[in-house]
């Protein structure tokens, strides 16, 4: 019995300091919220936001290997476990590409690719409009866009459905000299055209 305590005080002592050392293994959580990965945006407001996520505390965050924490802005957040980040892309036509990668304090890493289509080119309208009554018009039309039609509002009536390259509507509005139709792409792109009866 007095030889077999020596072994079971080690093998106490090696057990608890497996425990106490234990290495960190799980890699930081890169989130883009706005605009979200593979979006399609206008330039309006080309920052891109988002946020890093790790129990030890993030320690780099780079966007083509430019460490935003070393920007002065960013010093007081190394280290902390939930860092949010932005970024601005440069103003082009066609598709933005980046690799968004974030380190802990243990050395995991995590990349990130990232993508957003930019569009600058505004929506096609087709519209008339044709009095039905003494009191209402009838306006009709086709909205085309490259990527997405997103909204129709016809005399500040919106037409309700799902975004989609084509879409075509009629709106019943009170009657005037005119009537107003503006349609938004994804982007945020627009266009407006007054139509007639």
């Amino acid at each position: 019995m007095r030889y077999i305590r020596p072994y079971i005080w080690l093998l106490s002592l090696f057990l608890l300091s497996s425990c106490l050392s234990r290495r960190d293994s799980l890699a930081p959580i890169i989130t883009i919220y706005d605009p979200p990965n593979g979006a399609t945006q206008g330039l309006e407001s080309p920052v891109v936001s988002g946020y890093a996520m790790d129990d030890n505390g993030i320690l780099s965050i780079k966007v083509d290997n430019v460490d935003l924490l070393s920007d002065p802005n960013y010093q007081s957040q190394k280290g902390k476990k939930l860092v949010q980040f932005f970024f601005r892309i440069q103003p082009q036509s066609g598709e933005f590409a980046a690799s968004v990668t974030a380190e802990d304090s243990s050395g995991n890493i995590t990349v990130l690719p990232y993508k957003l289509k930019v569009d600058t080119q505004a929506p096609t309208l087709e519209a008339t409009a044709v009095r039905i009554s003494d009191s209402r018009l009838r306006v009709s039309g086709v909205a085309r866009d490259n990527d997405a039609v997103k909204t129709i509002i016809v005399e500040g009536n919106s037409v309700p459905f799902i975004a989609s390259p084509e879409q075509s509507f009629n709106v019943d509005v009170t009657a005037s000299s005119s009537a107003t139709v503006i349609v938004e792409d994804r982007a945020g792109n627009k266009i407006s055209q007054s139509v007639n009866p």
